[in-house]
């Protein structure tokens, strides 16, 4: 049996200024700092493609674009911000925190 689910917060992902569950931007440990790295790239790479693959929905389904183009493409641009903001802020803090 499956236990009942919670709907996930949906005002949370409009809150463009969020951190990830588990991130602590206190943290100068270097294994903190490489996984959230590693964490903000891959979905940069992710969210990228969603973007490229979306745009190029617009262009083959236009009947879509209004859909696409005004909702899900400025959500994503957004996303993108906050997730190169985040890159930026642990990128900055590991060449902070590199040896000598």
């Amino acid at each position: 049996m499956i236990g009942t689910v919670e709907p996930p917060d949906f005002s949370r992902m409009f809150d463009f200024q969020r951190l990830m569950d588990g991130e602590n931007r206190d943290s100068k440990d270097p294994d903190d700092i490489r996984h959230w790295c590693a964490v903000y790239k891959d979905l940069i790479e992710f969210k990228g493609r969603l973007l490229g693959e979306t745009r190029e929905h617009i262009t083959t389904v236009p009947e879509a674009a209004t859909e696409l183009g005004g909702n899900d493409l400025p959500f994503l641009m957004k996303e993108m911000e906050r997730l190169r903001r985040g890159l930026e802020f642990w990128e900055k803090r590991r060449v902070e925190n590199l040896p000598g």
